[in-house]
């Protein structure tokens, strides 16, 4: 099924309940377009603490289609652009893995990876984000997940002159 993934767990380490008044077709668009840009490494994720302890994050995104997920590149935005000139989702789903590296010697060193399942639920002027924590060490604190994931698409959405996500409530474990 497009964009939802049939095994999403019911567990949620994180919600939160966006209001945003752009569309949520603009919505998923951007963030189909900044997932993609996120994967190609042309968005930065900054993380201060982690910049400050010398580790770079890579981000590999995915977007569900029923008992897989499928990378973010060029094709697979393409194709999804695509289909939202036809039809408004209403849950998408996607895996995100943050990858952690140390420079030791000039090398980069591996560090333990995160997986986390994120679900967006759009609504009229509402957005909810449920995250699931699939394994790893959460280095990344899921409410720095959300709060990051917020201000990089409030970027996108003040490009394109739109209302900005307002955090309702958040709550994580």
């Amino acid at each position: 099924m497009e964009g939802i993934y049939e095994n999403f767990p019911s567990l949620h380490h994180g919600i939160a309940i966006f209001s945003c008044r752009a569309s949520p077709q603009s919505l998923q668009r951007i963030l189909i377009c900044l997932f993609c840009r996120i994967n190609r490494g042309e968005e930065a994720l900054e993380i201060p603490l982690f910049t400050s302890q010398g580790i770079r994050l890579v981000s590999e995104i995915g977007i569900a289609d029923g008992l897989t997920f499928n990378f973010i590149d060029e094709e697979e935005r393409d194709k999804w652009l695509s289909l939202m000139e036809e039809r408004v989702f209403e849950v998408l789903d996607f895996i995100w893995i943050a990858r952690y590296y140390i420079s030791e010697k000039g090398r980069d060193k591996p560090l333990k990876f995160d997986y986390y399942m994120l679900r967006f639920i759009f609504r009229s002027k509402a957005i909810e984000l449920r995250v699931h924590h699939e394994r790893g060490t959460r280095r990344l604190p899921i409410e720095g997940l959300i709060r990051m994931l917020s201000e990089k698409i409030n970027q996108e959405l003040r490009r394109e002159g739109e209302g900005l996500l307002n955090i309702e409530s958040l709550s994580a474990l």
